[in-house]
């Protein structure tokens, strides 16, 4: 392998690499910098095959949990009440933050929690995609990214209080 050694990252390091990355590095590099600052540790391969392999398993059931999400996400039936006007514009808007706090309160807690949950688009009743919050009562439409290519279309209605 011409003199080098395989090591595991424990932190970001300029110019090597990201926390988690397996790379090959010279013995005398490692020494010096990689284990004085507790950046890095010595990695076989029968522990990177391991690692390989419960990173798969975790990803299969994060997929497989995300599917039964979707299914429930789009078989229910979301109602806001929220005070509106007399022509029925909103006093305040409906955001994305406030969508995703109501379905979360039908979920166990945790499961519709985390950085890679967002809503990608809303779109009103005529199929029309909205810039910005939900304005006016109606029916409306969301598009929620689950995981990597897993999204849910979620129907709902903002009725007045």
């Amino acid at each position: 392998k011409g003199g080098k050694i395989q090591v595991k990252l424990l932190k970001h390091v300029a110019g090597t690499g990201q926390a988690g990355d397996v790379i090959m590095v010279a013995p005398a590099f490692f020494v010096n910098k990689l284990q004085k600052t507790n950046s890095a540790v010595r990695i076989t391969n029968d522990e990177v095959a391991k690692e390989v392999a419960e990173k798969a398993t975790a990803d299969k059931a994060a997929k497989d949990n995300a599917i039964v999400v979707k299914e429930k996400l789009e078989s229910m039936q979301l109602s806001l009440a929220k005070k509106a006007g007399p022509g029925g514009h909103l006093f305040g808007g409906v955001g994305n933050r406030v969508i995703l706090n109501e379905l979360q309160k039908e979920f166990p807690k945790g499961c519709l929690e985390g950085k890679h949950i967002k809503i990608s688009q809303i779109k009103n009743s005529e199929g029309k995609k909205l810039r910005g919050d939900i304005k006016e009562i109606g029916n409306y439409s969301v598009t929620i990214n689950l995981l990597k290519g897993i999204s849910a279309d979620v129907d709902f209605s903002v009725v007045t209080e």
